[in-house]
């Protein structure tokens, strides 16, 4: 699930505010999250951690309190050394839902400072969400994206993905709001090295985000994810 980072991606900032910003004292801050898609016909779980600082991490390592004897080792995210994670290996995801428990994180940062610290997740799952539209619009030129609304659901996102490669991500966008999204060749969320081309078929990925609560986008209890493909243009 490696691809599922760019939630990471687009939280960063939020969630560092969290953290301390005097480098010396080296300090940092975990989540730990629900992850469930579909895999043909039935609903399958993983988990994603992450863990984030202001200063640069060395090592991060997480176990649960429900199973001190697994213990997961999270890896820096494309060589930036203030943000590490792990996600369930594809392979690994299971058709039970993961038990409610405290995560101790265990890190050790590069200026040599050692410090621990927790993240609580309980069982609360979204239900994957479903598409009621997604097709290419041959009068707008746009692609269409609608999808029955999670009434608690606090925000979803849309990615695109060439094959392996994700080429567009959309900003996190509110349950409050009209369950549609309308993407453009030339709007905003691409890639700057990738472009639709027309004829080509992609994967279009929809996220429901559930946050712990009282946090807010601070942290995050689990996402849930639909996939559909969609072949580009006329």
């Amino acid at each position: 699930m490696k691809r599922l980072r760019i939630f990471g991606i687009l939280l960063t900032v939020i969630l560092l505010a969290s953290c301390n910003k005097n480098e010396d004292k080296a300090s940092g801050t975990g989540d730990v999250m629900i992850i469930s898609k579909q895999a043909g016909t039935t609903t399958v779980y993983g988990l994603s951690m992450y863990a984030y600082t202001f200063s640069a991490f060395a090592s991060v390592k997480a176990v649960s309190l429900s199973d001190t004897t697994k213990i997961y080792t999270l890896k820096d995210d494309q060589g930036i050394k203030t943000t590490f994670y792990y996600d369930t290996p594809e392979s690994e995801f299971t058709i039970s839902k993961p038990v409610a428990s405290t995560f101790n994180f265990s890190a050790v940062f590069e200026n040599g400072v050692k410090q621990e610290f927790q993240n609580t997740l309980t069982e609360d799952v979204l239900p994957i969400p479903t598409f009621e539209k997604c097709e290419y619009n041959v009068i707008t030129h746009q692609l269409d994206i609608n999808w029955t609304t999670i009434s608690t659901a606090n925000k979803y996102a849309i990615n695109i993905y060439d094959g392996s490669k994700l080429v567009f991500k959309s900003l996190l966008l509110d349950n409050n709001l009209l369950p549609k999204f309308v993407i453009g060749a030339d709007g905003g969320g691409w890639d700057t090295n990738s472009t639709p081309v027309s004829g080509k078929t992609y994967k279009v990925r929809l996220l429901a985000y559930l946050f712990e609560p009282g946090k807010g986008t601070l942290n995050i209890q689990s996402i849930s994810i639909a996939e559909k493909t969609v072949v580009w243009g006329n």
